[in-house]
């Protein structure tokens, strides 16, 4: 039953990034620029392309699910020695613009993505790839500035 459990856990850590990853990576992904990210998400440590980069939102809210769904099925903590993401990103831009004093913006992305939990007896690991378009410019704007100005450098 626990194999197949943990299994479920790394199967899920792709879904979410595909299905709705955080608003506030997304803004990130696309300050930082399409490449390879990896994010340790029991230290919160992550990289982009091999280089260190602040936390992503992403490490917390994965931790905080992951701790959860251990106590919902009586697995020590201790029983995870390691959560890793590595997640290859493709960002365009695809629309940027200004309405009414706001500014907005779209991207599409791409995703891979590669899961990995790690216990003292199997490593567990996962994989998908999608395709979608977000708008941005919110939290893009509230972290990094104007996305009109992003949009004029690209």
């Amino acid at each position: 039953m626990r194999r197949k459990v943990i299994q479920d856990f790394a199967n899920v850590f792709c879904q979410r990034i595909l299905l709705l990853p955080e608003a506030y990576d997304l803004a990130s992904f696309v300050h930082y620029g399409s490449g390879t990210y990896e994010l340790d998400i029991l230290s919160g440590e992550c990289r982009f392309n091999g280089n260190p980069i602040p936390k992503l939102r992403t490490c917390d809210s994965f931790k905080d699910w992951l701790l959860a769904q251990l106590e919902k099925h009586h697995i020590l903590r201790e029983a995870i020695e390691a959560a890793n993401l590595k997640i290859d990103v493709e960002f365009s831009l695809i629309d940027a613009g200004q309405s009414y004093g706001h500014e907005f913006a779209s991207a599409h992305f791409s995703f891979s993505c590669r899961s990995e939990l790690r216990t003292d007896e199997k490593i567990y690991t996962s994989s998908a790839t999608g395709e979608k378009t977000w708008e941005i410019g919110y939290y893009y704007n509230l972290l990094y500035g104007s996305v009109l100005k992003l949009a004029a450098s690209l």
